[in-house]
């Protein structure tokens, strides 16, 4: 199976309009949260609704987490609730967060930006900011900007694959510590489409892709090749 990792669209409509047609072939798209944008100048129930639509129209099998700019206000209480736009979302094709999925032999888990305690058993864990303490977590400032929640879980359960956002600059888009590889495509807002990463589930090889420049690793198996896309760049890891 093949994973087309993406993340932290931040209603982002050109990236949205460029997946259906231009991104490359996968038989599951991850979108690991922040899909809309607090600070922007739509008003957040409106980006609400574009994206409901966009995610209803989406051709192939899609998992999705919330970010906190997902959430949702409640004027009443005054105060952020979950996403619970996003929960409505879920069908045959869909999975939302709190869902877990088995396809093709693999358990694919969504967990909210809002859960506590996060994480259960599953091969595939989608969350928004990964966990701390993490190379994909860390910002190029230095800073650690990952979820301290998730640390315990995931040493607890172990999942094979973290798949995250949250950080749009980190140090690295891939580490593998102990049982598990962490991933983070990273975001560069100016960018012609998005960064994305296949990950190939067979092997847990994996490729980012992106639109400005050829991305390093020092995994010392790495190989580097151009990808199709104008412009675009792509770093792969081999299992």
């Amino acid at each position: 199976m093949i994973i087309l990792h993406l993340t932290d669209f931040h209603f982002n409509q050109h990236w949205f309009d460029w997946l259906p047609d231009h991104a490359p072939a996968h038989d599951l798209l991850v979108m690991s949260g922040d899909m809309l944008n607090l600070a922007g100048a739509t008003p957040h129930p409106k980006q609400i609704a574009w994206v409901a639509d966009w995610i209803r129209d989406y051709p192939r099998p899609m998992c999705v987490c919330s970010g906190n700019h997902d959430l949702e206000w409640d004027a009443k209480a005054e105060l952020w609730t979950p996403a619970y736009w996003l929960r409505r979302l879920a069908s045959p094709n869909v999975w939302v967060d709190g869902q877990r999925v088995t396809l093709d032999g693999l358990s694919v888990l969504n967990i909210s930006c809002t859960t506590r305690p996060k994480g259960r058993e599953a091969d595939i864990w989608v969350v928004h900011a990964p966990p701390a303490k993490t190379s994909v977590a860390t910002r190029l400032s230095g800073r650690d900007a990952g979820d301290p929640d998730l640390v315990g879980p995931v040493r607890r359960y172990a999942p094979r694959v973290v798949l995250s956002g949250h950080v749009h600059d980190p140090v690295r888009w891939f580490e593998q510590k102990d049982a598990t590889l962490y991933l983070n495509p990273g975001r560069r807002p100016d960018a012609p489409f998005p960064n994305h990463i296949l990950l190939n589930t067979e092997d847990l090889s994996c490729q980012l892709i992106t639109a400005s420049r050829l991305e390093a690793s020092t995994n010392p198996n790495a190989a580097r090749t151009p990808v199709a896309n104008n412009n675009a760049c792509v770093a792969t890891v081999a299992a």
